[in-house]
């Protein structure tokens, strides 16, 4: 789909095809701005966590509860990740993974820690993409695909009420009503 509308936008530029590379390159670049949206979508419905200050990963997990005694003070050895280290003949060394049973450990105490209640929170809808995108309006660079998103989104958002249809039919009976009367009284010549 995305190759036929290339080529069409390429003869619209008066160019003859498309290159099987410049379609795969479009496509990933598509690929990745609909994860980056839809990650910023779940983000405000759910927890995460964040490595390094700035790397967004476990999705949905749990919030840890603050009113728990010395909840804060657990060290999480997840949130900062340990670099290779180089040896003197130039060879990288991966850093050293915590053993099994130590992550397992943490992921109980993680869990343990985590408020109890669960809220259903339903499907993604419409709504939460329209909140994610006027809360992070750099999700999409350009201002005129953003400004025609939006615009998209609001217009399938808008349906009209009961009482806006029973009010748009009682207007029309007015009008026709008026029409009947003005008919039946125009004077003959």
């Amino acid at each position: 789909m995305v190759h036929g509308r290339m080529i069409v936008c390429a003869w619209e530029a008066g160019l003859k095809d498309v290159e099987e590379k410049a379609v795969k390159l479009v496509m990933q670049a598509v690929e990745h701005q609909l994860k980056k949206i839809i990650s910023q979508v779940l983000s405000r419905r759910n927890g995460y966590k964040l490595r390094e200050k700035r790397f967004q990963y476990a999705m949905g997990c749990k919030v840890p509860n603050p009113y728990l005694r010395h909840s804060i003070l657990i060290p999480d050895s997840t949130l900062e990740s340990e670099a290779t280290t180089i040896t003197d003949s130039g060879n990288h060394i991966p850093s050293i993974k915590l053993p099994y049973d130590f992550a397992e450990s943490h992921a109980a105490q993680q869990i343990s820690m985590a408020s109890t209640c669960a809220i259903n929170r339903g499907l993604v809808t419409l709504y939460d993409l329209l909140e994610a995108l006027q809360l992070y309006r750099n999700a999409i660079p350009s201002h005129t695909v953003y400004a025609t998103a939006m615009e998209r989104i609001i217009h399938k958002l808008w349906h009209t009420s009961n009482e806006e249809l029973e009010q748009e039919v009682t207007h029309r009976q007015e009008i026709l009503v008026k029409q009947q009367l003005v008919t039946q009284h125009a004077p003959i010549r």
